[in-house]
């Protein structure tokens, strides 16, 4: 056997070391061949060359699908386009450390969420977008996320909060509705991203746990992580969960997403 190649006594490095990692599928997400999926993820600059390609390919169609265009990009052919690959690359961006398009593509992933009534999820993302934003880079995507999460405090928290944030939009001359824009652009008077407003008042978590943005990361790794490996067994003839089972989205069982909080 190869030196580059571990075999089932060797330790795998990094994320692969994850128990149950679903490497073919991730490889697959990422355009890597199946071959040499477990090789590249192994080696942290191939991987990380990977996650951005595919995170840049990701923007393009999704871009084009919300243009009303036919996305040119092989990755709007998987058939989790666009909230699950959205989910995956950002859970892959932060196992592997590359945050360049998270804030972008986790805002995406909150909005769908939230439109389709899943605030807790939708907030979980919006934590990420606040935490991987860089001050001067991603700023519209940070104040879209702030705006987002005050039309989710507005239908399931506390509206107190929701009123708190909006003031701190208006002070910095961010519209309300910018989440709602497909790219987010800020008005050239805009202030810069500030970091975030401390917020309380989201609905309480399944778990009976506070609500805090300290463990977004690690749930995002989780979702990821679950997320593909139940595509895996769907792909093998399994088939998905069937509602209120073990895993399925609804079970009371299934890991709760942190929402925003007091930011650590």
């Amino acid at each position: 056997m190869s030196d580059d190649t571990p075999d089932d006594a060797t330790p795998r490095p990094g994320p692969l070391g994850r128990p149950e990692f679903p490497v073919a599928r991730v490889g697959a997400l990422l355009g890597l061949s199946p071959e040499r999926a477990e090789v590249e993820l192994a080696d942290p600059g191939s991987a990380r060359e990977a996650v951005l390609a595919a995170s840049r390919a990701y923007l393009r169609a999704d871009d084009d699908r919300r243009a009303g265009r036919t996305p040119s990009s092989a990755i709007a052919a998987h058939p989790d386009f666009p909230l699950g690959v959205a989910e995956a690359l950002v859970g892959a961006g932060v196992l592997w450390g590359v945050t360049e398009h998270v804030p972008a593509i986790a805002l995406r992933a909150a909005k769908d969420h939230h439109l389709d009534g899943r605030d807790e999820l939708a907030a979980s993302f919006v934590a990420l977008v606040q935490e991987t934003a860089r001050p001067g880079a991603d700023d519209a995507e940070a104040w879209a996320g702030q705006s987002l999460l005050v039309a989710i405090l507005q239908r399931s928290g506390d509206p107190a909060a929701a009123d708190a944030l909006a003031r701190d939009l208006a002070a910095h001359a961010v519209p309300l509705d910018l989440w709602r824009d497909d790219a987010a652009h800020l008005p050239d008077d805009s202030l810069a991203w500030h970091g975030g407003a401390l917020v309380e008042g989201m609905p309480p978590r399944r778990d009976e746990r506070s609500l805090s943005v300290e463990g977004a990361g690690e749930y995002l790794e989780q979702l990821m992580t679950r997320m593909l490996r139940d595509a895996e067994a769907e792909d093998d003839g399994d088939g998905p969960p069937a509602p209120g089972a073990p895993g399925a989205p609804g079970d009371p069982g299934r890991p709760s997403a942190p929402g925003t909080g007091p930011r650590p």
